[in-house]
C-alpha cells in the first residue's frame, strides 16, 4: 500500500488522540517499571554475580515481554474500538504469549546477529533490523500469527512500504532521543523528580510508538483503523 506524507501524519497523529484518550495504556509499563526496580532490589540479597546477573536477565526480558505483549494488545483495540482497558491486554497476553515470546528470542537472536555484523556493514545491519522487524510483535499479538511467519509478515510488510516504515523507524527514534534529553534534563534539577519523570517519558514513548506501529500495521495489511 502506497502511503503519502498526509497518511503518515493522520496515523501519527491519531495514535497521539488515541493515547491521550487511553491513557491506562502507560500502566504496563509503570507496573513493569516496578517490578523491574523490585528484582533489582531483590537481587542484591544473592551472593553469587553469576546468580545476580542470570536473576536480573532472565526477570528483566520476562517482564518487557509481558509488557510488550500487554501494551501491543491494548494499541490493537485502541486503533479498532477507540477505546482499551486492561483487559485487552489481559487478552492478548493469556492468548498470545507463547507466539510472543517465541517471535521475542528470535528477534534477539537476529538482533544480536545484527549487532554482531553492525561494525562491519558500517550499522546497515541495525537499521535494516529495526525497518524489517518493526511490526513482528503487531504481527504476532494483533495479527494472530505465528512467531516466524509473524517475522516474515513484518519484513514483507516493511520491505513493500520501505518509506513510510523508514519514517516510522525515524520518529520513533527522535521522540525517544527527545524524551531521553527531558529526563536527564529533569535529572540535574532533582535526581528523585528527574529519575520519575524519565521513567514517565518513557512509557510514553513506549506507548505511543506502540500505537504508531499497530496503526501502520493494520493500515499497511489491508486490515485498515478508521483514521
Amino acid at each position: 500500500m502506497t502511503q503519502s506524507v498526509r497518511d503518515l501524519e493522520r496515523t501519527f497523529a491519531r495514535a497521539w488522540a488515541l493515547l491521550i484518550r487511553n491513557p491506562v495504556m502507560l500502566v504496563p509499563g509503570i507496573v513493569a517499571g516496578a517490578l523491574q526496580t523490585a528484582a533489582s532490589i531483590a537481587s542484591q540479597a544473592l551472593s553469587d554475580e553469576f546468580l545476580v546477573v542470570g536473576f536480573l536477565v532472565t526477570g528483566t526480558l520476562a517482564i518487557s515481554l509481558v509488557q510488550m505483549a500487554y501494551v501491543t494488545g491494548m494499541a490493537g483495540a485502541a486503533w479498532k474500538h477507540d477505546r482499551t482497558g486492561l483487559r485487552d491486554g489481559w487478552e492478548a497476553f493469556s492468548h498470545r504469549f507463547w507466539p510472543a515470546a517465541g517471535a521475542a528470542v528470535l528477534l534477539l537472536v537476529i538482533g544480536f546477529c545484527a549487532a554482531a555484523l553492525a561494525p562491519t556493514t558500517f550499522g546497515v545491519t541495525l537499521l535494516a533490523y529495526a525497518l524489517f522487524f518493526i511490526y513482528t510483535m503487531a504481527a504476532v499479538v494483533i495479527g494472530e500469527r505465528p512467531p516466524i511467519a509473524g517475522i516474515v509478515e513484518s519484513a514483507s510488510t516493511a520491505l513493500a512500504n520501505v518509506w513510510p516504515t523508514l519514517a516510522v523507524v525515524a520518529l520513533i527514534a527522535v521522540i525517544a532521543a527527545v524524551g531521553g534529553w527531558l529526563g536527564s534534563l529533569a535529572g540535574h534539577v532533582s535526581d528523585v523528580g528527574g529519575a520519575l519523570l524519565e521513567g514517565l517519558i518513557t512509557q510514553i514513548v513506549v506507548a505511543y510508538a506502540s500505537l504508531v506501529i499497530a496503526g501502520e500495521y493494520l493500515k499497511l495489511t489491508h486490515a485498515e483503523p478508521e483514521l
